[in-house]
This record gives C-alpha cells, sequence and structure tokens, in this order.
C-alpha cells in the first residue's frame, strides 16, 4: 500500500493521506508508517470512521495497546482501552468524561509512572466552533536548544514527575500522599532514534534531584520555557486522529469555550521504563 507523507512544519509533524486506520496494513506498510513516526514524532491521519473496536486497534502498528490507568470515574468509559476526552454532562450533570475544557500546560503523558506510555492517540468526535487546539513541542529540540549552563546543571540528574488526576496545575511536593509520582531522568535517550530528549514540563516535574527545594524550583523555572514551545498547533476537524510519542514531545491544549461541547477519545501504546541520555 502506498501513501503520502507531508510534513506539518519544520520540526514535528506530518499528515499521511492514503491510510484507513479501520483497515488491517500490510507488514511493509506498518514499517513505513513506524520510520514516519521514529521522523516525524506525531502523524495526523484525517477522515477517519472509527467505532471503538477499531479505535483500540488502531495503532497495533506500534505496539500493545495499553490500559488507561485514569480512575474509572474520570475515564468516561468503562473500557479501560479507551478515555474521553470530554466537557460533555450527562442527563444527571456528571461529566462523561476527564480534562473537559480550559486550557493546559505542555506535559508528556503519564511521565509519573514507572514505565510510561510509548505514545497516545486521540480521535475527534465533536468539537467547539473555536480553540481547543493542541499544541506539539519537540523535547529533541528542547535539549538542543538548553545552555550549556542548563544542560550541565540537569547532566545526570532526575526529575520528580507527580499527577493529581483532580487537577491541572504545578505539583505540590508538600500534599504527595497518594498521588502518582515516580522519579525519571531529566534527559532521555530514545531506544529507537538514538537521539536525547529533554524530559521536563510545568504540569508534571516537581523536582530536580541533588537540589534543595529553592535551588530545584529556580532551575526548573529556567528550563520550562525550553520545552514549552509550539513546534506545531494542530487545528482539529471531526475525523481527525493525532497519535504521537510521548518520549520526545509534550503537548498542550488551548482554551474553549466550555459552553460549546468538545470530545475526544483517547488510548495509548504501553511503553518501557526509560533510559537516560549520557
Amino acid at each position: 500500500m502506498t501513501f503520502e507523507i507531508i510534513p506539518l512544519s519544520e520540526t514535528l509533524g506530518a499528515e499521511i493521506r492514503g491510510i484507513d486506520l479501520s483497515s488491517s496494513l500490510e507488514d511493509s506498510t506498518a514499517a513505513a508508517l513506524r520510520d514516519a513516526w521514529h521522523r516525524h514524532v506525531m502523524l495526523l491521519f484525517r477522515d477517519q470512521d472509527l467505532d471503538d473496536a477499531a479505535l483500540k486497534q488502531s495503532a497495533v502498528w506500534l505496539g500493545a495497546a495499553g490500559q488507561i490507568s485514569m480512575p474509572a470515574e474520570r475515564r468516561g468509559d468503562a473500557d479501560t482501552g479507551i478515555a474521553l476526552v470530554s466537557n460533555i454532562l450527562d442527563d444527571a450533570g456528571a461529566p462523561i468524561g476527564a480534562l473537559g475544557d480550559g486550557d493546559m500546560w505542555f506535559h508528556h503523558d503519564n511521565c509519573f509512572e514507572a514505565e510510561p506510555d510509548k505514545a497516545t492517540f486521540l480521535y475527534a468526535v465533536e468539537l467547539p466552533s473555536a480553540g481547543g487546539h493542541t499544541l506539539f513541542g519537540n523535547c529533541y529540540a528542547a535539549w538542543e536548544a538548553l545552555p550549556d549552563d542548563l544542560r550541565a546543571a540537569l547532566a545526570g540528574r532526575e526529575v520528580l514527575q507527580v499527577y493529581d488526576y483532580t487537577v491541572r496545575e504545578k505539583p505540590d511536593l508538600d500534599r504527595l500522599g497518594d498521588v502518582r509520582h515516580h522519579w525519571q531522568p531529566s534527559a532521555i535517550v530514545h531506544p529507537v532514534t538514538g537521539r536525547a530528549a529533554l524530559y521536563v514540563d510545568r504540569l508534571m516535574t516537581a523536582a530536580v534531584s541533588g537540589y534543595d527545594r529553592a535551588e530545584s524550583d529556580a532551575l526548573l523555572e529556567q528550563v520550562f520555557p525550553y520545552v514549552e514551545r509550539s513546534d506545531y498547533e494542530h487545528v482539529w476537524r471531526l475525523g481527525d486522529y493525532v497519535i504521537w510519542d510521548n518520549r520526545c514531545s509534550v503537548h498542550a491544549r488551548t482554551d474553549f469555550d466550555p459552553a460549546e461541547r468538545r470530545l475526544l477519545k483517547r488510548g495509548k501504546i504501553d511503553g518501557e521504563a526509560l533510559v537516560a541520555a549520557a
């Protein structure tokens, strides 16, 4: 099967044309898609028509589908293979999903797990008339852009990644309790490309090892702007399907009118323990 690869920007993203993700892919096509994904970090497939069964099989060319770790009451779906990202309320006035509206800071998905997700995909089902765009940042480029002093300050260090499913703000070290958290390398080496990528973000990174609280906070405030780069802004259309590499990218969401409905379906591909960059 032949398909087109159209870059979306100079540093991140490509649109794939000529692929129906609800159909089985030949081995050669799957291999070519993996190669494009590793080169471009994020792939966009437009005009997809995917029911839940097809959605859960849509990324088998990358690996085994993961189970959503978000608590059931916030996942919005009894199926652990799919989460609803939505601001829609049911007849009783309860949210049908999670992370419904408002903007959201740049972050790596599930970086607070021992084995963070390899990939996340989103599929657009309902959209507001404006806003709710997804921004993507290239973390290879973020690491390369760091000044020598900041790179030296992070070299060999770990960062504490924390996430509370109920908030969308900076993690609080004084209230970890049962909140999920894990120490990760501050910069990782990608297992396929061999390139170094910065693994820090404002939403989830709470501390840098080897520094006291004030020093760590000051260092992170200098580093965050380098990762908060919008290499590509995706303006959603119905039927859009986007899948990105969590290990070498961050993503964020722009605000939109909370009175308008928005529903995206989310799934993921299992990953593995991260390896620190030399």
